[in-house]
């Protein structure tokens, strides 16, 4: 089974990616945002200490933590971030390797992990190669300013806590650039898989 590593700063058009790998190619995808969020909720494996940790007044009525709440003191808070992560990413490392065992069991030929924190939080060495998704910081800065509602302040505070450019380019085996028509990205998508076999 072949599995690509998915990263790239906030904006770059990860999940556009992931869709078209998913519904074009059949891949597994698992994203890890996704299961991260599934980490705030009430039952999970980490429940406990993110309580001790951010407060009952962080949780919504059901139980489960207010994301936006939680998100807010995160980022005017950098230890908090820090520590959330020691919780909640060794967690998701589990989930996502019992979902490869899925993935294998049921003869997968493509799996995908995608993480703004993949290559930070070790998963480069799981993947047969990374591939960074590449837009302009302008291009995702107009993107997330039509797709959610984001202060330039915060749009400012998630990119500089991101790698840079460079280092995704360095660090990555491989470059999507998702800057123009995503007829452009889906043929990169489509010569890179070739050149992998799929």
């Amino acid at each position: 089974m072949i599995i690509i590593g998915i990263t790239g700063g906030i904006g770059c058009g990860k999940s556009e990616v992931c869709l078209e790998l998913k519904n074009r190619y059949g891949a597994f995808v698992m994203t890890a945002d996704t299961i991260a969020h599934d980490m705030l909720k009430s039952g999970s494996l980490c429940y406990d200490e993110l309580t001790e940790l951010l407060g009952e007044e962080m949780k919504k009525p059901d139980g489960s933590f207010d994301r936006r709440k939680v998100g807010d003191l995160a980022f005017s808070k950098p230890e908090i971030i820090s520590r959330m992560n020691e919780i909640i990413h060794p967690a998701v490392m589990d989930r996502i390797f019992d979902l490869l065992d899925l993935a294998e069991e049921k003869h997968r030929r493509l799996a995908v992990i995608e993480a703004a924190l993949l290559l930070e939080a070790g998963y480069k060495q799981y993947c047969t190669e990374v591939w960074y998704i590449y837009a302009s910081e302008k291009t995702r800065y107009n993107r997330l300013k039509a797709s959610r509602a984001l202060s330039d302040e915060k749009i400012r505070n998630i990119m500089s806590n991101q790698l840079s450019e460079e280092e995704f380019r360095d660090s990555c085996d491989y470059t999507i650039d998702n800057n123009l028509d995503f007829d452009i990205t889906a043929m990169q998508i489509r010569e890179r898989l070739r050149g992998l076999g799929i």
